[in-house]
């Protein structure tokens, strides 16, 4: 109410003169939609009747012109409060687009970011080989060498045929694209359907593995392994959240510790046999109680172990993937790390493989519905486990302070194995995205330059399945060489045709060597097959029909959301276009009472539209007369339709309401005007009911309707005490 009315009937009758003698014509000449933007201004009282003048201060402006346009400044984004505040102060300041360059990888980070997944592997691919050829019994470990060397020559001819998509695709390699370009659309989806589910059980059976690390030095911290999981997760999502480059800076020194802890390891065994031999306390130990249930030595059980030690080669696809990450020259960074990754992989599986054969160890089994039915019993174990690369260590170092060191960066970059995928899943996803095989937000840029979206989706979904399985690398395992073998498969095949096609018709630099291209990526074609059929029949009842089966669910849904985009599109382009002059628009406010609320929406609604309506919905008759009676009062500037509800609705008959305004108005826009009370404190909007929310939900999907939200901010008003 205004100060000099104190009957209700005066503010209406003052309020009514007002809206009489105002019309659209009235409006002050002097504004405009041209601020000086450069300036931040504000409005002093200068007295003595000068009225308001303009007080500049450069230097703060939030927007400023550049070359004929806007440009926001990082004033306006530093003005931030509350949850975006917070998220400043979690995540660093936020980056301007023109630094995406000074975010990418050197070579040495990119070691660090994209090969620690397969850099890690190391630590538990030769275990699990021999877990598989232990149920056969002690003799069946004798073809562990010739499981390992099948497994180091997929490795060299995976790497080489990864160079070969890097020299292709210097912008970007990656299985889905390569595949998308060569096969067509739908062997695309396959492959990133296939990388998709392999990233999200990286991180899982990473992590995993490195809490499994903890524990075995540790055993102590078995009972938390959930809760230390999900919470490396979570720092695995913060770090990456605050940028790749600084992502790079946080988990580069972990990756190289640990190379050198691995080159201590094998070095130190190599001297351990040559000055001791392999004679161990702990060679043929497990935590098993009893004879193994032996499985009838065979060609299928050496597949399955073949299978199982893939694991090693998970994660070289990361640098194809990932060239975009690289400093210029990209595909020529990316070639060499892959290179020098290759390497060093093939050394750290050879030597560990080769020691561990040597001091005879027998890997530890732990519980979980990936292991055969006979090991599923808990009174068949001592209650502690042990990887094969903690037996290892402790023969070469003992329990000496090396060990621990040697275990702790085993442990950290396990855990940080993780972060490959961070780089690449949501990189992965912005291309789907682009294609419209994803949610457009996967094409989104967070604060950091990071893809946020596609950052917390993967770890919420890893999280939830480390979870399920309680971070059990037994049980994850058998699901994991699936995907990441089916991408490999695709690729290969999808260079395969490139190659054949610049033969045809490329140029003369194109067609130099593409038969030899072809041979060698048909090969590595041929025998990453193998595997991904291999790993399938052998792993199938463990888990791996999960992945089978998920990776279609993806495909379908990809094409889903295809669809819709496509039919948007159309839907789009096929609205006829519309002038000024075309627009005819009824606007409709719902109201609860005739206050300074209500007239401020409609002096908006009146400048909108040339056909205004107030409505009012209400179970009680002498509230809608009462309100009938201010209308009179006020002048009834406006009509006014009250509508009675005795089954106590408002939303149904105001769409009903609406759909009578339309058939009378055929060619018309509704335009549905809201208003709305804003509170100062955010827990005060719970206080009250949310009907404006309701009708904008309502009015949501209801074709032809435009609505505009009216907000009325209530301030907080200090009342000074009385004396």
């Amino acid at each position: 109410m205004s100060d000099g009315a104190s009957d209700p009937r005066d503010f209406l009758r003052d309020a009514g003169r007002r809206w009489a003698s105002q019309t659209p014509e009235g409006v002050d000449p002097r504004w405009r939609v041209d601020p000086d933007v450069e300036l931040y201004e504000e409005d002093e009282d200068t007295g003595g009747g000068t009225g308001l003048m303009r007080v500049t201060h450069s230097g703060h402006a939030s927007l400023e012109r550049e070359g004929g346009m806007l440009r926001a400044t990082a004033t306006g984004v530093q003005k931030r409060r509350g949850v975006a505040r917070l998220r400043t102060l979690l995540l660093g300041e936020p980056l301007s687009s023109a630094r995406h360059a000074e975010e990418r990888l050197t070579k040495v980070k990119a070691l660090a970011v994209l090969s620690s997944d397969a850099l890690s592997s190391v630590a538990y691919a030769t275990e699990q080989t021999l877990a598989v050829l232990l149920l056969a019994g002690a003799g069946a470990l004798a073809v562990a060498p010739g499981v390992a060397i099948a497994i180091i020559v997929l490795l060299v001819v995976a790497g080489i045929s990864h160079v070969q998509a890097i020299r292709a695709y210097p912008k970007g390699g990656g299985a889905y694209i390569v595949a998308s370009d060569n096969l067509g659309p739908v062997a695309g989806l396959v492959a990133g359907a296939s990388l998709m589910t392999d990233y999200i059980l990286t991180v899982a059976v990473s992590v995993s593995a490195g809490v499994g690390a903890v524990t075995s030095a540790l055993p102590a911290f078995a009972p938390y392994t959930v809760e230390i999981g999900l919470g490396i997760i979570l720092l695995l999502v913060w770090g990456n959240l605050r940028g790749i480059r600084e992502a790079g800076s946080i988990f580069a020194l972990p990756t190289y510790i640990f190379l050198l802890g691995m080159a201590a390891l094998v070095v130190g065994g190599l001297f351990h046999l040559a000055t001791q031999g392999a004679a161990s306390p702990l060679a043929r130990q497990t935590n098993y109680i009893g004879p193994l249930p032996v499985e009838t030595f065979a060609l299928f059980l050496v597949l399955k172990a073949f299978a199982s030690g893939c694991t090693a080669l998970t994660g070289v696809e990361a640098i194809s993937d990932g060239v975009p990450a690289f400093k210029p020259p990209e595909w020529r960074n990316a070639r060499t790390t892959l290179i020098v990754m290759v390497a060093i992989l093939a050394v750290m599986f050879t030597g560990i493989t080769f020691l561990a054969h040597q001091f005879e160890l027998f890997p530890d089994y732990q519980l979980g519905p990936g292991l055969p039915a006979e090991l599923q019993n808990p009174a068949n174990y001592t209650g502690t486990y042990q990887t094969l690369l903690s037996k290892l260590n402790h023969v070469v170092f003992d329990d000496g302070p090396v060990y621990f060191g040697i275990q702790a960066a085993t442990a950290v970059i396990l855990m940080l194995a993780a972060n490959t995928s961070f780089s690449d899943f949501p990189r992965l996803l912005y291309f789907m995205a682009r294609d419209k095989y994803a949610p457009s937000q996967f094409t989104n840029l967070g604060d950091r330059l990071a893809f946020s979206n596609g950052i917390i989706t993967l770890g919420l979904l890893a999280g939830l399945l480390f979870f399920i399985f309680r971070g059990s690398v037994d049980a994850l395992i058998p699901l994991y060489t699936i995907g990441v073998f089916a991408s490999f498969t695709l690729a290969q095949l999808g260079m395969v045709v490139r190659w054949r096609r610049l033969g045809r018709s490329g140029t003369r630099d194109e067609r130099r060597g593409w038969r030899r291209s072809v041979a060698m990526n048909l090969g590595g074609a041929m025998m990453t097959g193998a595997v991904l059929v291999i790993a399938a029949y052998t792993k199938f009842v463990y888990g791996a029909w999960i992945v089978l089966v998920l990776i279609p669910v993806i495909v379908v849904l990809a094409l889903a959301v295809h669809r819709h985009y496509a039919g948007a599109k159309r839907r789009v382009q096929a609205e006829t276009p519309l002038s000024p002059g075309d627009v005819h628009p009824v606007a409709i406010v719902p109201i609860a009472d005739l206050t300074d609320v209500q007239l401020q929406t409609l002096a908006l609604a009146r400048r909108l539209a040339d056909k205004v309506v107030a409505v009012i919905i209400s179970d009680d008759r002498h509230r809608l007369e009462e309100i009938q009676e201010k209308w009179e009062v006020w002048g009834n500037h406006v009509k006014l339709d009250a509508i009675y509800s005795p089954y106590r609705s408002f939303i149904r008959p105001f769409l009903d309401y609406l759909d009578a305004v339309e058939n009378q108005n055929q060619g018309s826009t509704i335009l549905v005007i809201l208003p709305e009370m804003v509170h100062s404190r955010w827990w005060h909007q719970f206080l009250h009911n949310q009907t404006a929310l309701k009708l904008k939900a309502a009015l949501l999907f209801r074709p032809g309707t435009v609505v505009v939200n009216v907000p009325y901010h209530l301030l907080e008003v200090k009342e000074a005490a009385s004396q």
